[in-house]
């Protein structure tokens, strides 16, 4: 026994002795380096975040005894393009192994192997036991509309899954080609959440031929999705016919149907749209008054824009607001005047759309105006005319914003702030500054508008926040200083990159760094590494 406590004690002094030697050698070379080659920054290991495998480890987990391995390899190596290895999911393809066959099919896909398309179809049946989704996104990465008549009898499918899939599928391979057997499908089918789908389909393959059978199915639709559907399907199809149904419908009582009916007339563009819709914005339900000036709006026919005019001199009250958002939003100075009228009178409503007009018009005669409602006492048109005077973006409007921006009243003072950022002047950096000190929930809105503001003061002001240990103001100081891009915010992001602290988000500090740099590294020491090598002098 004591022989044996003597041998391991004798071989603890060995290997004791055999490390001291190796750290002694180690630092000889070390030494040595130092001395006759030229000086090297301390670089940190480029540990990757995310290990990518070498193309030979993932071509020898093709033969992997796991097959859920074997299915992962297949989809890496084609979405690198790796080609040659398409016989082999062709044969996995072919076999009767369920976890691989899925897998191998969808690869193909997205080598757009399109040799093996018509086999890839025949899983489109429900019993080759593949999943459908599988099968379509494989058919989809194809992009031959030549499948297109095979998908398009899944539209007849139980499935509301199966048929939307389906939909998607024929237009990312744009199988217009099929648009006559979809428009049969349809005209035969009696389901109403089908012709839903078929709706769809004909709309986004933008099937003209369609345009009857939609109109009819319009008009023995009730209001719900399959309506809805029917509506924007006319628009893509640009159905002219159906512009009377249309502006029926955005007047209609059924939600869905005005907004996706708006989306169509706006679609369609055509000039005959305009006379049909102006007299919408006198209506009574003041959503519809702005559906029809956002039809007005989307609409372009500069002949009809003094019609607009008349309404906003001559037209009811409640139909000013929207005809001068239609005149703001298409520019038409001749109207300032008008809309400065129709802004100053209390009686009319939406007075806060009214002023916000004069800011899409952007002439700096509006500003005395602007201000003096600016200064009303508790009356919405007051947030217009702030978003205005930003708007706008003249200095000769600053004073009057910077006060709003210490308002009590804290959604003025929020429009306000994001009024400074669209003014942009220097001036306001020190207020905007306070305004996130004391309220660093604003941060958001105050931080995006010291962003607008050019120079170097405003960048200093990012930074400040980025080093804040308060978690919110860190995360949108350095996402601003990403979105300002200005290279002399290196130094800061990558010193707090290398911070161990949970108040820094170093996904985002990467993301900021790459959005001003331009640079791709994906790992904390590739961009500390980097930065080592070519900035630590400049910036010590």
């Amino acid at each position: 026994m004591m022989f044996m406590k003597f041998k391991v004690y004798s071989i603890f002094i060995m290997l004791k002795f055999i490390s001291i030697f190796m750290i002694l050698g180690t630092m000889l070379i070390c030494f040595t380096l130092g001395c006759f080659g030229p000086p090297r920054p301390d670089l940190l290991p480029e540990v990757q975040e995310e290990e990518i495998p070498s193309l030979e480890q993932v071509a020898s987990d093709l033969k992997s005894q796991n097959p859920r391995t074997r299915a992962q390899a297949i989809l890496e190596l084609a979405s690198r393009n790796e080609r040659k290895f398409i016989p082999i999911a062709r044969e996995w393809m072919r076999s009767s192994e369920e976890i691989t066959k899925g897998p191998a099919i969808l690869a193909l896909g997205i080598w757009k192997d399109r040799s093996s398309l018509p086999e890839i179809l025949n899983f489109l049946d429900p019993k080759s036991g593949i999943d459908v989704a599988t099968v379509l996104e494989s058919i989809a990465r194809m992009e031959d509309p030549q499948a297109g008549n095979r998908i398009a009898n899944l539209l007849n499918q139980e499935d509301s899954n199966i048929r939307l899939l389906a939909v998607d599928t024929l237009v990312r391979i744009n199988a217009r080609q099929s648009g006559n057997i979809i428009l049969a499908s349809a005209r035969s089918n009696k389901n109403p959440d089908k012709a839903k789908t078929f709706a769809m389909a004909l709309g986004k393959l933008n099937i003209p031929e369609a345009e009857d059978y939609l109109i009819d199915l319009s008009l023995h639709s009730e209001p719900g999705p399959t309506l809805a559907a029917v509506y924007l399907a006319l628009g893509k199809i640009r159905s002219k016919k159906s512009i009377p149904l249309l502006v029926k419908a955005i007047q209609a009582d059924f939600d869905k149907g005005r907004e996706n009916s708006t989306i169509a007339l706006i679609d369609i563009k055509d000039p005959k749209i305009l006379p049909l819709v102006l007299p919408v914005i006198e209506n009574q339900d003041k959503e519809i008054r702005y559906r029809a000036a956002d039809v007005l709006i989307g609409v372009p026919d500069p002949g009809f824009t003094t019609r607009i005019l008349e309404v906003l001199v001559k037209g009811k009250a409640l139909a000013k607001a929207p005809a001068a958002h239609v005149l703001g939003r298409i520019k038409f100075s001749k109207a300032r005047e008008e809309i400065e009228k129709a802004l100053l009178d209390p009686n009319i409503p939406d007075r806060e759309i009214i002023a916000q007009s004069l800011g899409y018009l952007g002439d700096k005669r509006s500003i005395p105006v602007l201000v003096k409602v600016l200064k009303e006492d508790q009356t919405e048109a007051r947030y217009g005319a702030v978003w205005a005077l930003g708007a706008i973006g003249s200095e000769d409007g600053l004073p009057y914003v910077e006060e709003a921006c210490k308002s009590k009243d804290q959604k003025l003072a929020k429009i306000a702030s994001e009024s400074l950022g669209m003014i942009a002047s220097p001036k306001s950096l020190s207020l905007l500054d306070k305004k996130t000190e004391d309220f660093p929930d604003l941060a958001p809105i105050t931080l995006a508008a010291i962003t607008s503001i050019p120079g170097e003061e405003s960048r200093k002001i990012l930074e400040k926040y980025a080093e804040s240990e308060n978690i919110n103001l860190h995360q949108v100081a350095v996402s601003q200083l990403g979105a300002k891009k200005d290279p002399a915010s290196v130094p800061i992001l990558i010193r707090l990159l290398q911070e161990d602290s949970r108040s820094r988000n170093r996904k985002l500090l990467i993301a900021a760094l790459k959005s001003v740099t331009g640079l791709k590294f994906a790992s904390k020491n590739e961009w500390i590494n980097w930065y080592i090598l070519n900035f630590s002098k400049k910036h010590p």
